[in-house]
């Protein structure tokens, strides 16, 4: 997708096709896209900044009805990440075996009153194992944690929700009255009391397919103290394959279809930035940075210069023959004044990939 187009930079330079041709047209609209590409982390990044929230956590973009992706939030120049780097399970990779638990795996057991086979499996989508479940009928077939994953439940501003990641790959999974291979969050309070189950069936996965990541993220329930992740093939046939298991906490969590994202909890008095994308749709910044470094070397050619990059070569006797010509070449100058403005501003925004401002050389003219 052009970040601009052929109308835009012939209705601002005022160039013809006799001048620049459409084929040449189409030429400069690709190199500038590349060079936007070398310098802009995103074509279709935005960015917003909001201050005093006070105990709101629920912040609405002004600038976008709809989101495709949440890409950085920052409190007062501090960068969190949607999902804490802390990993609540233990052995969520299955590397680790202990000849004392049932199956054999560490941290890990399987279900004893089944009809499955199940095996520490060498088919890994990461590391050297994997969970295998064969199916021996329709029953709900599993292997579960055996530590407790400790959680927190909502308490004042703080009101945790976690995610939990798993890789999943089946062999001729036939669901019969089963759902096929997916795995459950159980919720306990301390008293070891099954207080809910969070199911991720509805995602459940048949037939034969390779490793795929499923996510579910939900919030604890209240009085919730710790979780277990269970594995499950309720097929009635296939075999399944688990890997690669993360349960971690989350700092914040997006709601794409009302542009608004919800922080899980208030950060009263701070400086909060949020870059955001919209999937097709480019920054108003980018598009008028591509129309003008356009427009600008659609008149250096048709003034008979080069453009390589950024920068741009003229003839000045050439320029300044004729009444038009310096016309042109005072439009280039400021052009080239508009163009080093909208990086700024893409600077301002956190959104450029060159922190060193090399670009302002690129828009030196050439020697």
């Amino acid at each position: 997708m052009a970040y601009t187009t052929d109308a835009k930079i012939r209705a601002i330079s005022g160039v013809t096709t006799a001048e620049v041709s459409t084929t040449n047209m189409t030429a400069i609209i690709a190199n500038v896209d590349i060079e936007i590409d070398r310098i802009v982390k995103s074509a279709y990044y935005y960015a917003e900044f909001f201050e005093n929230q006070g105990d709101e956590r629920v912040i609405i973009m002004n600038s976008a009805t709809t989101v495709s992706d949440f890409v950085r939030v920052e409190v007062n120049g501090e960068e969190i990440l949607e999902e804490d780097k802390k990993e609540l399970m233990d052995n969520g990779e299955v590397e680790e075996v202990d000849s004392g638990a049932t199956g054999g795996v560490e941290d890990w057991e399987s279900a004893s009153d089944t009809s499955a086979t199940y095996t520490h499996a060498d088919t890994p989508y990461h590391g050297r194992k994997s969970l295998q479940i064969t199916a021996g009928a329709q029953e709900t077939a599993y292997w579960e944690t055996t530590d407790n994953i400790e959680v927190e439940y909502p308490q004042d501003q703080r009101i945790p929700a976690y995610r939990l990641t798993y890789y999943v790959k089946t062999t001729s999974i036939t669901a019969g009255g089963g759902n096929g291979v997916y795995a459950n969050i159980l919720w306990y309070n301390g008293s070891d009391t099954l207080l809910a189950t969070d199911s991720d069936s509805a995602n459940a996965v048949t037939g034969t397919a390779d490793f795929a990541k499923l996510t579910v993220t939900k919030y604890a329930p209240d009085t919730a103290s710790h979780i277990k992740v269970r594995c499950i093939n309720d097929a009635a046939s296939g075999d399944a394959y688990f890997d690669s298991m993360k349960f971690r906490k989350l700092n914040w969590v997006t709601k794409t279809t009302d542009a608004s994202i919800d922080l899980l909890r208030s950060y009263t008095d701070s400086f909060i930035a949020i870059w955001f994308s919209k999937t097709d749709t480019v920054n108003p910044i980018v598009e008028n940075l591509a129309t003008d470094l356009c427009s600008r070397a659609a008149l250096v050619h048709a003034s008979g210069g080069t453009i390589q990059g950024l920068s741009y070569k003229l003839d000045v006797f050439q320029v300044n023959k004729g009444r038009q010509s310096k016309e042109r070449g005072a439009m280039i100058n400021r052009l080239t004044q508009s163009v080093a403005d909208w990086i700024t501003r893409l600077r301002g925004d956190g959104l450029l990939k060159d922190i060193k401002q090399d670009w302002v050389i690129g828009l030196n003219t050439l020697e």
